[in-house]
């Protein structure tokens, strides 16, 4: 059918567009834009000594990490889509992507100073370091594995900032507070008025029998009044909110990029206008 090659096509150019955005040498905020004003920080080190770029330089990192994620996450779920699978393995997909999105959702929410930036990127190190502990462990593996990522590594690292030591079992440092990974997703999805999406791609994720079931349709009757027969069907429907989800993951921290960045107009301000009024137009077209 060729609402999914058409739904795969504009994957393919969405994600292409903020690939392009997230390389290297297009990573730098402008002069005179908030990131600008965080990497000229004031802040101090333990030892008197100042910060520095690289702390907040670190942070703009993993936001491009997770961009790049989503970026791959998209080009998945559009081989997916063009094949004409059934929902649950692009579903599974689009939840992934709107995590990544989510990351560095949170990670350049406006009005942060660089030292609430900083702090946030050690929460997530240090959840981090926990589960990768954690994975180590019941695997059997050597500890020295993780390298420098282990929970005494970035306690020292924060203290060598000046940070504060962390509370609440590790989730929160100087008042900022790690969401839980759903909480993260909804108050995303919640802005972008993507609403539900996230629960039922996780119910599919998850194999509950209402995630299974979106995986079969109605094909065939045996004989007159008797039950009809499921099968692993594709989903024009479900195949089209999915490819929603991913876009908004694709554009969402896009946008937050933007404004951190202050990505120019006439520039990347204006081709980041033009993708979504793209993007909505296309999804209009192609709704089922």
């Amino acid at each position: 059918m060729p609402i999914y090659s058409d739904l795969a096509a504009l994957l393919n150019d969405v994600a292409g567009r903020v690939d392009s955005w997230t390389r290297q040498e297009a990573w730098e905020p402008e002069l005179g834009s908030p990131g600008a004003a965080e990497l000229a920080n004031t802040e101090i080190r333990a030892d008197g000594s100042p910060w520095g770029e690289r702390p907040t330089r670190t942070v703009f990192q993993l936001g491009q990490m997770q961009m790049k994620m989503v970026v791959e996450y998209a080009r998945s779920a559009a081989l997916l889509v063009a094949a004409e699978r059934p929902p649950p393995a692009i579903e599974v997909e689009t939840r992934a992507a709107l995590e990544a999105a989510s990351v560095t959702w949170w990670l350049f929410e406006p009005g942060l100073a660089a030292r609430e930036r900083v702090c946030r990127l050690q929460l997530l190190r240090r959840n981090s370091a926990r589960e990768l502990a954690r994975s180590i462990a019941e695997v059997g593996a050597d500890p020295a594995a993780a390298g420098g990522e282990t929970i005494p590594a970035i306690e020292a690292y924060g203290h060598s900032l000046g940070l504060a030591s962390f509370g609440q079992g590790g989730d929160e440092l100087e008042g900022q507070i790690r969401p839980r990974y759903t909480a993260r997703v909804k108050d995303l999805t919640t802005e972008l008025g993507y609403l539900g999406g996230y629960s039922i791609y996780s119910g599919v994720a998850h194999a509950e029998l209402a995630g299974v079931w979106r995986l079969f349709g109605e094909t065939a009757t045996t004989v007159p009044d008797r039950q009809p027969i499921h099968s692993p069907v594709p989903n024009p429907e479900a195949s089209h909110a999915a490819t929603d989800g991913v876009l908004k993951a694709l554009m969402a921290p896009a946008e937050r990029t933007a404004f951190l960045f202050g990505w120019p107009s006439p520039g990347l301000a204006d081709e980041y206008s033009a993708t979504v009024d793209h993007m909505n137009t296309e999804m209009i077209r192609l709704k089922p």
